[in-house]
C-alpha cells in the first residue's frame, strides 16, 4: 500500500459547540495536495464543559457531533463535482474528562483496519482526573502484498497551563508515559460518521480476558509504530505572567524577520523547545519547523472579528440566467493579531511525530483561521505516512506504572461525582432539575403535613 495522506488536527474548543459552518469551511486550509487525506485525526481539547465533560454520554454527544457535521460539510465542499471518494467513516471516538480524539477514514482505508486500541489517563491536579490529561489511539493495519501490520499511534493531550508551569508541563508528560495504557476496544472499531462514544474503560477483546492480563501493558512507544503526538500542550513564551506594557512588544503580522515583533524573533523564547532541548519532555518526538503565528491567547474581540469579516457576499448565475446572492464564508484577512492582554502570546498548540519513524513527507505545519468560539487556532499537519510495519526498537522514556488501572479507575470514580455537582451548579439544565427536586420535596413535605394535621 502507497503511503497514507494524514491530515492531523488539535484544537482546544474552548468548552463550546464549534460553529460547523465556519470550522468546515477553513478545515482544509492546510491541506497541499489535490485529493482527500486518507486519514483525518481530530485531537481535541475542553470539548465541552467540565459537568458534560465528565458525565458523558449523550451530554458529550452534541459536542462530538459537530465534529462529524463539520467534516463531511468540509469534504463535500471542497470536493464537490469532482468523481472521487470524499466520504469518511468513524474509525474511532474516545474520550477521557474534557480531552478527545476522534479518527476518521477513507472507505478503503478503514477496510484495512484489523485492530484498534485505546487509551487514556488524567494529569489533573485533583486525583488526577481528566481536566487534563491525554487519550490515544492505536490501530493495526493491514498493508497489500505484505504480512506485517503498520501500526499507527495518535494521542491528543492536555497539559498544564499558566506561564510559570512549564515544569508541571514535563511531570505532566512524564505522567502520560507512565499511565497511558492501550487496551484492544471489544467491538467493531468502523462505526457510523455519527455515531459517538462516551468516555469509558476500554474493553478486552479476548473471551476470558486471560490473554490481556497476563500481557506485558502497552504504552506510547511499545510496540513500534507511528506516533503522533497533538494537542493544547501549554508550554509558553514567558515563565512569568506579562505585564500591561509588554503587549506593544507582542508578534504582529510583520513582513520584516528583522522586526521585533515578527514571529521569529518570539520562537527562540518557546518553552518546548528549550525544555526538549534539554531532555526534561517530550522524548523521542520531532516537530516540523514552525512558521505561523502563535495561537494562544486571542482576544473575544478577535473571536467576534474573525466571523464578521470572513462572511462575504457572492453572485452565482443559475442555469436559467436568474442571479443569486450567497453568503459564503471565507478565511479573514490576518491584518493585525489582537491578543489577550493577560497571556503572552504563545505556541501552546502543537503537533510532534516520533522522530526514529518520521512521515515520509511534510506538506504543511500551519494554523488555521482564528475561531469565533476559541481563544486557541486549530493546528494541523498535512502530511505522507509509510504504510509499513516499523522495525525499530526503542527505550520508553519512563516505565509504565503498576498501578496505572487502579489510579485510572479511582479517577474516574472522583470524575463522576464532580461531573454530577458541575451539572447541578454550572449549567442552566442541572440547577432547573435541581431547583425542581428542591420544590419537589418541599411541596411533598406540605402535603404530608396537611395530612396528617387533618388526621388521616
Amino acid at each position: 500500500m502507497a503511503d497514507l495522506s494524514t491530515y492531523i488536527t488539535t484544537f482546544n474548543c474552548g468548552r463550546k459547540l464549534i460553529d460547523v459552518d465556519y470550522f468546515a469551511s477553513n478545515f482544509f486550509n492546510g491541506l497541499k495536495t489535490d485529493l482527500p487525506p486518507d486519514l483525518i485525526v481530530l485531537c481535541l481539547q475542553e470539548i465541552a464543559p467540565l459537568g458534560y465533560s465528565f458525565l458523558g454520554g449523550s451530554m458529550l454527544a452534541p459536542y462530538l457531533a459537530r465534529f462529524n457535521e463539520a467534516i463531511a460539510l468540509a469534504s463535500e465542499r471542497k470536493y464537490r463535482g469532482e468523481d472521487i471518494q470524499k466520504e469518511y467513516v468513524s474509525v474511532m471516538s474516545r474520550n477521557v474528562g474534557m480531552t478527545g480524539i476522534l479518527v476518521f477514514a477513507k472507505h478503503h482505508v478503514a477496510h484495512r483496519v484489523r485492530w484498534v486500541q485505546t487509551g487514556g489517563v488524567g494529569v489533573g491536579e485533583w486525583f488526577q482526573m481528566g481536566n487534563k490529561g491525554a487519550v490515544g489511539v492505536r490501530m493495526g493495519l493491514h498493508s497489500d502484498g505484505n504480512a506485517e501490520e503498520a501500526v499507527f499511534t495518535f494521542v491528543s493531550a492536555h497539559l498544564a497551563p499558566f506561564e510559570g508551569n512549564w515544569q508541571r508541563r514535563n511531570e505532566d508528560w512524564q505522567s502520560i508515559c507512565e499511565g497511558l495504557v492501550f487496551e484492544e476496544v471489544g467491538h467493531s472499531a468502523k462505526k457510523p460518521a455519527d455515531n459517538s462514544e462516551p468516555e469509558r474503560q476500554p474493553l478486552l477483546s479476548s473471551t476470558d480476558g486471560t490473554e490481556n492480563a497476563n500481557a506485558r501493558p502497552q504504552g506510547i512507544f511499545s510496540p513500534p509504530s507511528q506516533v503522533f503526538f497533538a494537542g493544547d500542550l501549554n508550554y509558553r513564551t514567558s515563565d512569568s505572567s506579562p505585564s500591561p506594557e509588554d503587549a506593544a512588544k507582542w508578534p504582529q503580522p510583520i513582513e520584516s524577520n528583522t522586526d521585533p515583533r515578527h514571529i521569529s524573533q518570539f520562537l527562540p523564547k518557546d518553552q518546548l523547545a528549550r525544555e526538549r532541548s534539554k531532555g526534561n519532555t517530550l522524548h523521542l518526538l520531532s516537530e516540523a519547523p514552525i512558521n505561523f503565528p502563535p495561537t494562544y491567547k486571542y482576544s473575544s474581540a478577535a473571536q467576534k472579528h474573525a466571523l464578521a469579516s470572513s462572511l462575504t457576499t457572492a453572485s452565482h448565475k443559475m442555469r436559467d440566467g436568474r442571479v443569486v446572492a450567497t453568503t459564503e464564508i471565507r478565511p479573514p484577512a490576518e491584518e493585525v493579531w489582537l491578543w489577550a492582554e493577560h497571556r503572552t502570546p504563545s505556541w501552546c498548540d502543537r503537533i510532534l511525530f516520533l522522530e526514529a519513524a518520521a512521515p515520509n513527507q511534510i506538506h504543511a505545519y500551519t494554523a488555521l483561521p482564528v475561531q469565533p468560539t476559541s481563544d486557541h487556532r486549530p493546528v494541523v499537519l498535512s502530511c505522507s505516512v509509510p504504510c509499513k510495519a516499523v522495525k525499530t526498537q526503542l527505550s520508553p522514556p519512563f516505565k509504565i506504572r503498576d498501578d496505572w488501572m487502579q489510579r485510572r479507575a479511582a479517577a474516574r470514580r472522583y470524575e463522576v461525582i464532580i461531573g454530577v455537582l458541575a451539572y447541578l451548579g454550572w449549567t442552566w439544565e442541572g440547577e432547573a432539575l435541581l431547583a425542581g427536586t428542591v420544590v419537589g420535596v418541599i411541596g411533598g413535605y406540605l402535603v404530608l403535613r396537611a395530612l396528617l394535621g387533618s388526621g388521616l
